[in-house]
C-alpha cells in the first residue's frame, strides 16, 4: 500500500487536524531525499511535528539534542550520565538515580550504529515506503484505530506508557512489530508543541492494508467519526410558547 493512499483513508475516516506521517530510517545519507530539511539544535519530537504540521520532510540524526531519542534511536552510546539514572532523577521524574535507572531501562533501543539518521515526511508526499508511522488526534480519532486492530482477531489492545521519550514508543512499533497507543510525553508537548487534547497511534507499516481495510469495515459497520450522537436525534423540549406556535401554524395550513 502506498503511503498516500493510507493517508487518504484516514483522511476519509478520521480527518485528524494534522498530517499523518511516517518515519524512515537511513543506513546512507543516500537514502535521504534531497529536499529533507535539517535542523540544528532540535530534538526528535520537533522534527516530526514539523513534519506532522507544516506537511514537511524532516531528516534527524545524532546531532539532535535530546539524549533519550539519540539513544532509543541508536546514534550513540549511552553515557554514565544516562546510565546512572541521573537524567530522570534530574529532570524530576524518578524519586532518586535508582529508580532513575529503571526508567532508562524502560525505554526501547534500536542496536547502536544500526541506523545513521532518520526522516518523518507526510504520508501523503510518498517520500518512501515508511519502517513506521504515527498520527495524532483526539482520543475519540485514535479509538477508531483500536476498532480496527481489534476488528478481525478481537480481544483487547494492550500496551504500555512511559510517561517520557514519546519518540522510543513510536519506535517500539518498529521493533517489536505490533501497534501502539501512545500518550504523548512531556518533552514531546513542551518541545513538540503537542496539545493537551492529542494522543497518537503509532504501527510498523506492515500493517497498513489491516488498518486501512479495517477502518473502512468498521465505519461501514456503524462505527464511526465523529461519532453520530443519539442526541442529536432526540425530540427536543421547547419552550411552551414555541409548541403553541407550532400548532397555530399547522392550523393554518
Amino acid at each position: 500500500m502506498k503511503p498516500s493512499e493510507f493517508a487518504r483513508v484516514v483522511e476519509r475516516y478520521i480527518r485528524p487536524a494534522t498530517f499523518p506521517i511516517g518515519f524512515k530510517l537511513v543506513k546512507s545519507q543516500d537514502e535521504v531525499p534531497e529536499k529533507a530539511r535539517r535542523f540544528e539544535g532540535i530534538t526528535i519530537c520537533q522534527a516530526y511535528n514539523m513534519a506532522r504540521r507544516y506537511r514537511w520532510t524532516v531528516y534527524f540524526d545524532g546531532d539532535t539534542t535530546c539524549p533519550l531519542g539519540v539513544v532509543a534511536y541508536g546514534f550513540a552510546e549511552p553515557d554514565e550520565l544516562y546510565n546512572s539514572g541521573e537524567l530522570a532523577y534530574d529532570a524530576g521524574y524518578a524519586a532518586s538515580r535508582e529508580v532513575g535507572v529503571e526508567f532508562e531501562k524502560a525505554v526501547p533501543k534500536l542496536n547502536v550504529g544500526e541506523y545513521v539518521g532518520g526522516f518523518a515526511f507526510p504520508l501523503e508526499r510518498d517520500e518512501a515506503i515508511p519502517d513506521f508511522a504515527v498520527v495524532y488526534g483526539t482520543p475519540g480519532q485514535i479509538l477508531r484505530f483500536i476498532h480496527a486492530v481489534l476488528h478481525e482477531k478481537g480481544g483487547a489492545f494492550e500496551t504500555k506508557i512511559l510517561g517520557r521519550a514519546a519518540c522510543s514508543e513510536y519506535l517500539e512499533s518498529f521493533i517489536e512489530k505490533r501497534p501502539r497507543f501512545v500518550v504523548p510525553c512531556y518533552g514531546d508537548r513542551l518541545f513538540g508543541l503537542t496539545q493537551d487534547d492529542e494522543v497518537a497511534f503509532a504501527f510498523p507499516w506492515e500493517m497498513a492494508e489491516e488498518i486501512a481495510r479495517n477502518l473502512e469495515a468498521t465505519h461501514k459497520r456503524g462505527i464511526r467519526y465523529p461519532i453520530p450522537s443519539t442526541a442529536l436525534r432526540l425530540r427536543m423540549i421547547l419552550p411552551k410558547s414555541y409548541e403553541e406556535s407550532m400548532k397555530n401554524m399547522k392550523k393554518s395550513d
